[in-house]
């Protein structure tokens, strides 16, 4: 009887001591998440280092580490974040993705977020990227854009077809732009459709397809398919390679109206790349409507340069700096600039024509941010770096 009774109390014991343990883990992820969300962080990294975990975050572009108390091991905080995002615990050896959602609220999350673990050399790192809200202000106009620039891409959006281009490094904003385009074309007398991976905003009235090639679900299966879904315009989160960037002709060929990004450093390079793609001249001046590319640069802080100083500013933490803007430079891709193109002018040849129909660089962009007192010469610089 003596042992049994031992037994009972034990096994009661152990149970206590895992509820116990769990409950810290749920405290000690939370804690990190509302320190992240508090700080306005696009970003969090959890990572291991051979004696401890190191939080970091992404707030303005810049990662900072976050001052966190860690009291329970690593590989407790990673298989929190699996559980959440519904990935494999037990595997630790391959990359996985997911999708969770996180907020001041644990019991209320109302954050998503993207999800990426990897596996290094001391334990899983996983980074999470918070997703802007479907609250979020998508409006050109709140995006850095100059008025003659909002006026370009105005006059792109409003047409019944072709392919508009939105350009940049990652994290330069390509996403907020886009899908703020999507905003103004999304109106009851419109289909609009997004093919993404992954999807990264809900917005309520647009069909957003996900596609994923492991499952046999993959890019030119989805567009061929979506042609046939009677759409007015179509959203690709990316053009990758020379079949996307066909499919996407076809398309804006056939009276849909098209947009979506490529990874290049700037307008004219992004015509350019189309044309190594394998896109002909023609095909360019009929379809191209508009090509832009941005990037992102810390703000003046309002209350510093309200109060002439940053000592103790509480809105930007004394660094002077708040928040983002964009800078931009809008190519509307005009019969006059389809024919510069077209004459294999170098690089400077087609600067110094495109600037005579009235294109803005990026760096002349960026100067008028500046002369507006918007940002400092120093973050301009360093947003552009030699650019020219």
């Amino acid at each position: 009887m003596h042992s049994l009774l031992l037994q009972h109390y034990s096994r009661y014991s152990i149970n206590l001591t895992t509820q116990n343990d769990d409950f810290m883990v749920i405290r000690a992820w939370q804690a990190i998440v509302t320190r992240a969300i508090q700080a306005r962080a696009s970003d969090i990294h959890v990572e291991a280092f051979e004696y401890k975990t190191v939080i970091r975050i992404r707030v303005d572009g810049l990662l900072q580490i976050l001052q966190v108390p860690i009291v329970v091991e690593h590989e407790r905080i990673i298989a929190r974040i699996k559980i959440l995002a519904r990935l494999d615990i037990a595997e630790q050896r391959i990359p996985q993705d997911g999708r969770l959602s996180v907020g001041l609220n644990y019991t209320r999350p109302n954050i998503d977020c993207r999800v990426s673990i990897m596996p290094t050399l001391h334990g899983e790192k996983a980074v999470l990227r918070l997703l802007p809200p479907p609250s979020t202000a998508l409006d050109l106009g709140l995006l850095g854009l100059h008025a003659q620039q909002l006026a370009h891409f105005t006059d792109a959006i409003a047409q019944p077809d072709g392919l508009i281009l939105v350009t940049g490094p990652t994290g330069s904003g390509k996403t907020r732009t886009l899908y703020s385009c999507l905003n103004q074309l999304n109106t009851g007398g419109r289909n609009v459709c997004t093919i993404e991976d992954p999807i990264e905003i809900r917005l309520a009235g647009i069909n957003q397809i996900a596609y994923h090639p492991k499952a046999g679900l993959d890019f030119n299966g989805i567009i061929r398919a979506l042609l046939r879904q009677d759409p007015d315009v179509i959203m690709i989160g990316e053009i990758r390679d020379a079949v996307t960037a066909e499919l996407a002709m076809q398309a804006a060929q056939t009276g849909h109206l098209v947009l979506s990004t490529l990874h290049t450093r700037g307008a004219l390079a992004s015509i350019q790349r189309l044309r190594s793609l394998g896109i002909a001249n023609d095909v360019l001046r009929a379809c191209l409507r508009c090509v832009s590319s941005q990037r992102l640069a810390r703000q003046i802080c309002s209350a510093c340069h309200a109060n002439q100083s940053k000592d103790d500013c509480l809105l930007c933490g004394g660094t002077g700096l708040f928040d983002r803007i964009g800078i931009h430079e809008v190519l509307p891709f005009t019969n006059a600039i389809a024919s510069a193109f077209e004459s294999n002018a170098n690089f400077a040849e087609l600067t110094c024509q495109v600037q005579r129909c009235g294109f803005q660089d990026m760096r002349s962009a960026g100067m008028v941010h500046v002369d507006n007192r918007c940002i400092t010469l120093a973050e301009l610089n360093a947003q552009l770096g030699s650019w020219h």
